[in-house]
């Protein structure tokens, strides 16, 4: 009896340790799969996310095809100028601490209508010159603006390094009637010499 418990014995402990074993064995190879698993995710992502950058449509940007300029300048007391240019539109501006402002911009659409207008803000108003080229416009004189058609739209201008020029000193002179202050941003927009305006509130008298 004694032998046979004793034989009982040593096959449990036997089998215990083959168990062990097995378990062991079974633990590594769920382990490996796991890590397996985690690799060929991380390869499908990646694979994913090479697919979508490859994309033509997803990763194209938009064309620019034209070309453009600016330039800008300030003062620590308010006088400032800046403009810029595209094949197509155009916008330069002087102003100084006193709130005068002169300047002009130009507007030119694809079917060939163009705007250019020059206007001057200050102590005595808002003046503006507007020549245009659009259907059903005339040379007229509104209490504002003088309109003169036709009007040829700008070459499109090349395109030079950017110039930032110092701004200009304007004088704050109260009661301010007039301007001789010439706009010097249209050798950068590839525009006239800007505006030369005189005698008071008459904006037709725009010297080009």
């Amino acid at each position: 009896m004694f032998k046979i418990i004793l034989s009982l014995k040593v096959l449990s402990i036997s089998w215990y340790k083959r168990a062990d074993k097995n378990i062991a064995a079974l633990s590594h190879h769920l382990y490996l799969n796991q890590e397996q698993i985690m690799i060929a995710k991380i390869i499908i992502l990646c694979a994913a996310f090479a697919a979508v950058c490859a994309n033509p449509i997803l990763t194209t940007s938009v064309v620019n095809t034209g070309a453009s300029v600016s330039a800008k300048s300030q003062d620590g007391i308010g006088n400032y100028a800046f403009n810029y240019g595209t094949a197509t539109n155009a916008r330069a501006e002087i102003g100084d601490a006193a709130g005068n402002k002169q300047g002009s911009y130009t507007i030119t659409d694809i079917d060939g209508r163009a705007r250019r207008v020059d206007y001057v803000a200050d102590a005595a108003g808002f003046r503006a010159s507007v020549k245009t080229n659009e259907p059903g416009t005339a040379l007229s004189a509104p209490a504002s603006a003088a309109i003169a058609s036709p009007y040829a739209p700008p070459v499109a201008p090349a395109v030079p390094a950017p110039v930032v020029a110092a701004a200009p000193a304007l004088a704050a002179v109260p009661g301010v009637s007039s301007y001789s202050t010439v706009i010097g941003h249209g050798s950068v927009l590839g525009l006239p010499l800007g505006a030369g305006i005189i005698a008071p509130g008459l904006a037709k008298t725009i010297v080009w």
